[in-house]
């Protein structure tokens, strides 16, 4: 970048500031500051800002469109399986083999086999303990029944016994 021996004089700061030419031939100045910060008259404003060159943005480059994309309906949905060489990373990655998971069903099936066995087994001793406290209940049912009844016979004696006490 080379100054140039012209020099744009900023009348806000009342400085120097060359302008700058830049290696495609294009003058850059300083930018303006807004017309909100402006003393001076507007029409010497405009007329200052039309001699100045404008900055230039840099072309974009042309690019060719993509255009849409059109899939005829009877197009495959799916993409098909694809083989990888064997030292791919993708070849290798954490697949089962049909033998590997048959000896996982394999095992699970044993371990719910056992839970299950373990589970009736402890059901069936539930069970058992319910029949036994069942059994346990209706006995002391039986003898509750029988000391109430001894009860109620010793206190109907009692009441006989008082009653004819008081006739004589």
């Amino acid at each position: 970048m080379a100054a140039t021996p012209d020099a744009a004089i900023d009348p806000f700061t009342s400085s120097s500031i060359p302008a700058v030419t830049k290696a495609d031939h294009t003058t850059v100045s300083p930018p303006t500051p807004p017309a909100s910060q402006s003393t001076s008259n507007t029409s010497t404003d405009t007329d200052e800002d039309s001699n100045r060159s404008k900055l230039t943005r840099p072309r974009l480059m042309q690019r060719k469109s993509s255009g849409t994309m059109i899939i005829p309906r009877d197009a495959p949905t799916e993409a098909p399986p694809q083989q990888f060489p064997p030292d791919d990373a993708r070849a290798m990655s954490p697949r089962r083999s049909s033998e590997e998971t048959d000896k996982m069903l394999v095992s699970a099936r044993l371990s719910i086999e056992k839970r299950a066995q373990d589970m009736q087994s402890g059901l069936a001793a539930i069970a058992t303990q319910i029949e036994t406290v069942s059994k346990n209940c209706e006995s002391l049912d039986r003898q509750n029944q029988a000391l109430q009844d001894a009860i109620g016979d010793m206190t109907r004696s009692l009441s006989r016994e008082s009653l004819s006490s008081k006739k004589k």
